[in-house]
């Protein structure tokens, strides 16, 4: 039994470590299991440093050429499963398969999105027989698996349980000191607009709130235009910038709030992070961010605003202490309803289908 996940982003993202995640879920379950990055990046180094088999490949050159790179991981490994998420990464897995004459695909579909073929992956299916993952059943309903889908079934993301937080005494994570409020903010690479309103946010209560600071992490790619407009808000010294893929238990465990501004599956990671770590979460309201976070019990909802609709907010939630240690003693509770192994059933039954060589033909 041998599965690959295929990575073809650089920069760690929500979806590289639910694939990371997948995989650990299915060694557990007797699968030999490995995961695809481009060499030398950012996804490779964080997928050795958790201790996966990562194989680094060359990017770039088409869905052939890629396809061509798969086909020797296929061969080498005897894989029988590919896993994926987009149409181009799901046509390069299916050229691959066609090239060895083994194996199927799973594509997956990142959490509070729809799955949408398009003319690549259309022909992705024609070459190799394709089975399909959700992150949630919401995110499955309404949507038919095209005719000859291995299987349609739900992996929901999980994580682990916080031994840090709940060995902590009641004393030490208690009411909110003013003068040592910190504010975490998850971004992600396509919410470049919201990341420049949360600055301006922060520019606006910075004022009134001396003690105030800031931890953001987003790609590390846009790492640096973060802290130049931070410098032009004039709140650089207020923020500390960290990468996507860099621990965060250490800086949620001492946290006010923790302010989700990602999409899909990073927003997810975040907020399960922060509820994990007894952290409320702040967001805009959406059916994605409703699955996780009980507006005004483990956190706060509101629909997106403009910077000083958003500074009111976090001012409101640091300024009563009472109500803060009601959120954080909720959010650390909310946890437990979606541990690490919530998706395994899921990963295992598909991975299973993919696997049945009678259907391997197309």
């Amino acid at each position: 039994m041998r599965a690959c996940f295929v990575a073809h982003g650089a920069a760690w993202s929500g979806s590289t470590r639910a694939f990371a995640d997948a995989a650990t879920l299915l060694a557990a379950s007797g699968y030999e299991t490995c995961l695809v990055a481009p060499v030398g990046s950012e996804a490779e180094r964080s997928l050795r440093a958790a201790g996966h088999d990562v194989i680094g490949l060359a990017s770039g050159g088409g869905w052939m050429r890629a396809g061509w790179r798969l086909r020797h991981v296929i061969s080498a490994r005897l894989t029988e499963v590919l896993f994926v998420h987009d149409d181009g990464e799901h046509l390069a897995a299916a050229a691959a398969i066609r090239l060895s004459g083994r194996g199927a695909v799973v594509r997956r579909t990142a959490a509070g999105e729809r799955l949408a073929l398009g003319r690549e992956g259309r022909l992705a299916m024609r070459l190799a027989a394709t089975g399909f993952v959700f992150a949630h059943a919401d995110d499955m309903r309404g949507t038919e698996p095209p005719h000859g889908a291995l299987a349609a079934l739900v992996a929901s993301p999980g994580v682990a349980a916080s031994t840090e937080a709940t060995s902590r005494p009641a004393a030490a994570v208690g009411a909110i000191q003013p003068d040592a409020q910190h504010l975490v903010v998850f971004a992600s690479a396509d919410r470049r607009r919201e990341m420049l309103v949360a600055l301006r946010a922060l520019a606006l209560l910075a004022p009134r709130m001396p003690a105030l600071r800031v931890t953001v992490f987003s790609p590390a790619v846009h790492a640096d235009a973060v802290r130049i407009e931070a410098a032009a808000l004039g709140v650089a010294d207020r923020l500390a910038c960290r990468a996507t893929a860099a621990r965060r238990d250490d800086v949620l465990s001492g946290a006010a709030l923790a302010w989700v501004i990602a999409s899909a599956d990073d927003a997810v990671f975040a907020m399960l992070d922060a509820l994990r770590q007894g952290v409320p979460v702040l967001g805009e309201r959406t059916p994605l961010t409703a699955r996780y976070v009980e507006n005004g019990v483990t956190g706060v909802l509101r629909h997106r605003g403009d910077e000083a609709q958003w500074a009111s907010e976090i001012a409101a939630a640091l300024a009563h202490p009472g109500r803060a240690d009601a959120l954080r003693s909720a959010a650390r509770q909310s946890a437990g309803r979606w541990p690490l192994n919530a998706g395994a059933d899921g990963w295992l039954q598909v991975a299973e289908a993919a696997r049945d060589r009678t259907r391997w033909t197309t």
